[in-house]
């Protein structure tokens, strides 16, 4: 006897969370709204039942080409965790059952998915390369994506979920949602077969994380960003060295770095297992980029370490690597670290220019890296003692200053505003004057406008900070 089956409404009704009335061929709600009625191609089955759906032992014979079907697994995926979580539930495959396909399908090319990889590869893409001058993910990873449906429409999600939060969002909500339910359902797949498809399955899994941090910013993230943790830990980090591969890992990175700023605590991948960086000596703008967020990962995995006692140990690791940033900042060539044209604004502020924008990416997490330094040598919960007061001080402000100086100089594009949300928030936590914290806070709410990168929750924490100051 087949199992129950229960639907689970069109994707537009789950996409707002409302009751589907799953009429066919339109639902209701769809119908009212002169929306596209989607239903997801999958069919959850009862948890309770063992038995398999009927028809699912469809053979391959006589050459057909048609995959077998995928694993049942125990609920419909509403994220790439839920993916990951629920395949590494599954029992191992039926023996008699024909493995997938490895053969990729070519992408269904209209208008609006044309569109949405011109917006991707002008918009969030940049960011996406900024610290790569191979421009990976908008160069390579579109040509791939052009005879894979993963990654094509794992693109359009991205671009449409970033259209949403800049643009029209009832418009594009609904197309971000399902691109986003057609690229979960073909990550299964390519998870599946993930011997044969690793590189197309972990780029797919960054593009869709990036989507979900986009859409849920939040403490949650770590489910965000565990399936492409674990697709990179499956292999030797420390093998990577170029590529699609290498590309992906420091898009994570950056990612993993960004959220473990915003809530205090190590990255999730040690940068133990990182791959090496700093010993690379490529003079390239970007690779010099990639060491300095290495090194800014260390100052992290240090300064945010779980309770359990400060030891000298930890804090002598911690002069060690300020050593390294500062030695990173000494090789730095000078047309790296910004040329300056015109006299200081009323802030300090210095108009510079720079000959890549990559190199004002690296800066930037320069900056930070040595704010979290200065910071730590202030702790006097920690029995530190290398920092006077007054000179402390001035040097936090003058970090500010520099982050603000490359944030607020003509010309910075797009993909280094993106990079500079955290350093953003220190500089106007650390701005000598109010007039430049207003600045900095008017230009992070300019980053969450135009871009659709969540930087709202960072203003209010430094509202909060400033408020708690003026009045103690």
């Amino acid at each position: 006897m087949a199992p129950k089956r229960r639907r689970t409404g069109a994707i537009n009704c789950r996409n707002r969370r409302v009751k589907c009335d799953e009429a066919r061929p339109v639902c209701g709600r769809c119908q009212s709204r002169s929306l596209e009625c989607n239903v997801p191609e999958f069919i959850v089955h009862d948890r309770r039942s063992t038995a398999p759906p009927r028809g699912a032992r469809r053979r391959q014979s006589n050459g057909d080409q048609t995959a077998a079907p995928l694993r049942i697994l125990p609920s419909t995926p509403e994220s790439t965790y839920d993916v990951f979580r629920q395949i590494q539930l599954v029992q191992s495959p039926d023996p008699e059952v024909a493995p997938p396909s490895a053969e990729t399908q070519r992408p269904v090319i209209t208008v609006q998915v044309l569109d949405l990889v011109r917006r991707y590869q002008s918009g969030i893409g940049a960011w996406m390369d900024v610290l790569d001058h191979s421009s990976t993910y908008r160069r390579q990873v579109t040509r791939l994506a052009a005879s894979s449906e993963l990654l094509m429409y794992s693109i359009c999600a991205l671009s449409a979920k970033q259209m949403s939060l800049v643009g029209e969002h009832s418009i594009w909500e609904p197309v971000a949602g399902r691109f986003y339910g057609q690229s979960l359902r073909m990550l299964i797949h390519g998870l599946n077969q993930l011997d044969t498809s690793y590189g197309e399955v972990l780029v797919a899994t960054i593009l869709l994380s990036s989507y979900e941090l986009l859409a849920v910013p939040g403490p949650d993230y770590r489910r965000h960003l565990d399936g492409v943790s674990s697709l990179l830990r499956s292999h030797r980090l420390s093998s990577i060295s170029a590529g699609l591969e290498r590309a992906s890992f420091w898009i994570y990175a950056r990612h993993d770095v960004a959220m473990a700023l915003i809530n205090h605590c190590p990255p999730l991948i040690a940068t133990s297992e990182w791959p090496d960086a700093i010993t690379s000596g490529d003079p390239e703008e970007d690779a010099m980029g990639n060491q300095v967020l290495w090194l800014l990962a260390r100052v992290i995995e240090l300064r945010f370490a779980p309770p359990g006692g400060v030891t000298d140990d930890r804090k002598q690791r911690l002069r060690d690597v300020g050593e390294q940033v500062d030695r990173w900042w000494d090789k730095l060539p000078l047309t790296s670290r910004g040329l300056s044209a015109g006299d200081q604004s009323e802030d300090g502020l210095s108009q510079l220019w720079f000959c890549v924008q990559s190199a004002a990416a690296g800066l930037l997490y320069y900056y930070v890296a040595k704010i979290l330094l200065l910071e730590e040598s202030r702790e006097p919960s920690l029995g530190n003692e290398d920092c006077e007061s007054d000179g402390c001080i001035e040097q936090l402000h003058s970090q500010s200053r520099s982050i603000a100086s490359i944030c607020f100089s003509p010309g910075v594009e797009d993909g280094v505003l993106v990079v500079a949300v955290n350093p953003l928030y220190y500089a106007a936590k650390y701005a000598p004057s109010l007039s430049l914290k207003a600045k900095i806070w008017a230009l992070l709410d300019k980053i969450e406008t135009e871009l659709g990168f969540h930087t709202r929750s960072r203003v209010m924490e430094l509202q909060k900070e400033l408020e708690s100051q003026i009045g103690a």
